[in-house]
């Protein structure tokens, strides 16, 4: 795990070395925010798990001035030094005018952006200004994190178009905290972070005391139940990948994820083509093929053999999964042998995941093929009526809905278990997708289109 976001120098020397010595924290990312404090975040950046942000808080604006910047601009040379800030606006308490919270905050951007690193953002009741300052200021050449997140949906959204990370701290852990939560769940997952922002803000089951970076943990267990399929591990990885992509942090994962494991279930990922232009997919959009952790894009089909060695005992997990950014039943015949073996050997499921496009390109006859060799089908719908179908998922085929409903009946026919699928993805109404799916006898799940995995 790594938190992404403490003050270590404002830690009682306890605490401190404690989280420098716990081996479950990977990195941690000390923040100073005035001259004093960077000081001492570059005395501490001398152990090798702490790296460092330095900047000008916005409480700080009102003191800041021309030198301080340019010696701040010295001191982001240093090579622990892996992003700007905390910098931004603060209206809440105003302890420095609005006019200096902002002029020092664009400069601070305009550093970020000559030395190329990411910002740290501090934002509290000011989140129409401080999106404005960072569009207008061209902040997404550089990206960044909100940090200790507690705005809207709507800024979140933004935040993330314009290539933000969203962090969030023990507060989405607090009983008066439904609202944030709701924020959480919508947030894609390849850009989260969590933080503690220690020594504040500790999390619920502590609170009231003083922070620690190993607090970080029970934070991470609400994440892992507020997010859909999600274990704590999951949490871990994901969030620890996403720190390492924004604050060039190594080892990175390896990228090719032939097979990658999500809350105990392997995903078997056999090839990237498709025979859909959904537009809400990855693809189609701007090609982030982070899922939880793993970077499900493979530059190769893989071959059944190279599948097999990798999956080394199919019965140590609930699930297997043929799934990825493609479409596994354009491998028919790889599938259909995978599956074979993975039940040889004792997999408890199998399922694949599907658009269900397959009598498009195979007679219907071939489905009988997988029976007794795969469990369930999950079939992306994503539509109640054709025109959706079309605008939504733009397939090239003809008669595409009307041969996805016909996949659907013949594996309800044949005794699959199937559940139809949707997002919710702008025109998309689920509820009439949950309807057709009723009609048709047939599962149905809902998912949030930003949130993959």
């Amino acid at each position: 795990m790594i938190d992404t976001h403490c003050h270590l120098d404002l830690l009682k020397e306890q605490d401190r070395l404690e989280a420098l010595n716990d081996e479950r924290l990977e990195y941690l990312i000390n923040v100073g925010f005035d001259r004093k404090t960077i000081k001492n975040a570059l005395k501490l950046a001398e152990h090798p798990k702490v790296f460092i942000a330095v900047g000008f808080h916005p409480h700080e604006a009102d003191r800041v001035t021309d030198e301080d910047l340019a010696w701040l601009e010295e001191v982001a040379r240093h090579p622990k030094v892996r992003a700007v800030g905390e910098t931004g606006l603060d209206f809440y308490k105003n302890y420095a005018s609005k006019e200096n919270q902002e002029r020092v905050f664009r400069e601070q951007i305009r550093l970020a952006r000559r030395l190329g690193l990411p910002l740290v953002v501090h934002m509290r009741e000011a989140e129409e200004e401080t999106l404005r300052v960072l569009e207008e200021e061209k902040a997404y050449e550089v990206g960044g994190v909100l940090h200790c997140f507690t705005g809207s949906y709507e800024t979140m959204r933004r935040a993330v178009e314009m290539g933000f990370y969203i962090s969030y701290s023990g507060i989405i852990t607090y009983r008066n905290a439904e609202r944030l939560r709701e924020v959480v769940k919508r947030t894609p997952t390849s850009r989260i972070l969590l933080e503690t922002d220690a020594p504040f803000l500790a999390p619920q089951p502590v609170r009231g005391k003083p922070n620690k970076p190993t607090n970080i943990f029970y934070t991470a267990e609400v994440l892992a139940e507020l997010l859909p399929n999600t274990s704590l591990e999951d949490v871990d990885r994901m969030t620890t990948q996403n720190a390492k992509n924004l604050f060039n942090l190594g080892p990175q994962v390896k990228k090719n994820a032939v097979v990658y494991e999500i809350n105990n279930k392997l995903y078997v990922n056999l090839t990237n083509r498709c025979n859909l232009h959904c537009a809400f997919c990855q693809r189609e959009r701007d090609r982030n093929f982070w899922v939880k952790g793993h970077w499900v894009w493979v530059e190769r089909d893989p071959s059944v053999e190279e599948v097999l060695r990798l999956v080394k005992d199919p019965s140590a997990y609930d699930e297997l999964v043929f799934c990825g950014y493609g479409e596994p039943t354009l491998r028919f015949d790889a599938l259909k042998t995978l599956a074979k073996a993975f039940k040889e050997r004792g997999a408890r499921r199998v399922r694949v995941d599907t658009n269900g496009l397959l009598f498009t390109f195979l007679p219907k006859e071939r489905l009988k093929e997988l029976k007794g060799l795969v469990d369930a089908f999950s079939v992306s719908l994503n539509a109640p009526d054709a025109e959706t179908y079309e605008r939504v998922c733009r397939p090239v085929q003809k008669d595409a809905f009307k041969k996805v409903l016909e996949f659907i009946k013949e594996a309800k026919k044949l005794g699959f278990d199937v559940t139809v699928t949707a997002v919710d993805y702008d025109g998309v109404k689920l509820g009439e997708v949950e309807k057709l799916a009723r009609r048709l006898g047939v599962k149905f799940k809902g998912r949030r289109y930003e949130v993959v995995g």
